[in-house]
C-alpha cells in the first residue's frame, strides 16, 4: 500500500470521527436551508450591485447606502443563524482534529511533535 492508498484510507476512517460526522451533518442541513441558499445569493447580487455602483462616474449615494444598508442586513441574518453557526463550529472542530493527524504525521516523519505547544495538556499531542 502506498502512501496515498493509506492516505484515502485514512480519509474513510476519519469520516467515522465524531468532528467529521458532527461537520458532515451541518453540511448537509446547510447546504439544504432554502433560507440560507436565497439569503447568499443576495448577499453575492447586492456585493455584485455595489461593486457596479462604486465603478460609475456618476455615483449614486443613497442607492450605494440602500445596498450597504441590505448587504449589512443579510450579513447579519446568515452570520447569526443557527446553520450558519454549526457549520462555523463544526468546520472549526474537524479542521482540529485534522491538525492532530498531521502533527502525528509530521511527528512520525521527523520524530518531532510541531512546536505548538499551548501549555493546556488537553491539546497537545505529547512533550516537545
Amino acid at each position: 500500500m502506498n502512501s496515498m492508498d493509506m492516505a484515502a484510507t485514512l480519509g474513510q476512517r476519519m469520516k467515522e470521527e465524531p468532528e467529521a460526522a458532527r461537520y458532515l451533518k451541518a453540511r448537509e442541513a446547510f447546504n439544504a436551508s432554502v433560507e440560507l441558499r436565497t439569503a447568499f445569493s443576495e448577499y453575492n447580487v447586492q456585493r455584485m450591485l455595489l461593486e457596479q455602483e462604486a465603478n460609475k462616474e456618476d455615483i449614486d449615494n443613497e442607492l450605494v447606502k440602500r445596498i450597504d444598508t441590505r448587504i449589512d442586513e443579510l450579513f447579519e441574518m446568515i452570520t447569526h443563524h443557527p446553520l450558519y453557526i454549526e457549520i462555523e463550529a463544526s468546520q472549526s472542530a474537524l479542521n482540529e482534529a485534522l491538525k492532530k493527524v498531521m502533527d502525528r504525521i509530521t511527528a512520525e516523519i521527523t520524530g518531532e511533535y510541531p512546536d505548538s505547544c499551548t501549555h493546556d495538556c488537553s491539546t497537545c499531542g505529547g512533550c516537545h
